[in-house]
């Protein structure tokens, strides 16, 4: 069912293109899938949680995880696409960022400082938050956030979006 998901295609498409291996990683919101599969995501090599930092090692299971979709059985695979369709909960990256190196870039974009120098939690994870990024964001600040991103896909409000491109 992966290959025949949008994400793949657009993979397909892009590597045509690209000099680099590419490779395709889902983002997924953990409090969703234990709330529809009724467990917990376990990490291994292939699939870990963004909360890194001491302060919410103990909310991981709840917060963002990145996989390595195309590692993981079909069992997993079908089980994302059949959440996603159900919550707003599931994007998938294309780049050609190692896992371990993407895992590092998005977990430091979690942390941001506000104006008045408040911290927040930006849950980009979120595809109700990605389709706002646009509108909140200038074009050069989506350009940094996506840096090394190839491609960033989400469904949201039945249809499928591209935080590069827009409307799929």
């Amino acid at each position: 069912m992966l290959n025949q998901h949008i994400s793949s295609q657009i993979l397909i498409e892009h590597q045509k293109y690209s000099r680099n291996k590419l490779h395709l990683y889902t983002l997924i919101d953990g409090l969703e899938y234990e709330r529809f599969f009724q467990e917990e995501i376990i990490e291994n090599e292939w699939i870990k949680p963004l909360f890194l930092q001491p302060s919410n090692k103990d909310m991981a299971f709840a917060g963002p995880w990145i996989c390595y979709i195309k590692k993981m059985n079909s069992d997993f695979q079908n089980q994302i696409i059949e959440l996603e369709q159900k919550y707003p909960s599931v994007s998938w990256i294309i780049s050609s960022l190692s896992f371990e190196y993407l895992l590092n870039n998005l977990e430091n974009k979690l942390h941001i400082t506000l104006e008045d120098n408040r911290y927040a939690l930006l849950r980009y994870y979120d595809p109700r938050v990605l389709y706002k990024l646009p509108s909140v964001l200038t074009e050069q600040q989506i350009k940094i956030f996506t840096l090394q991103i190839d491609e960033w896909i989400y469904y949201y409000e039945n249809n499928y979006h591209s935080l590069n491109a827009g409307k799929l």
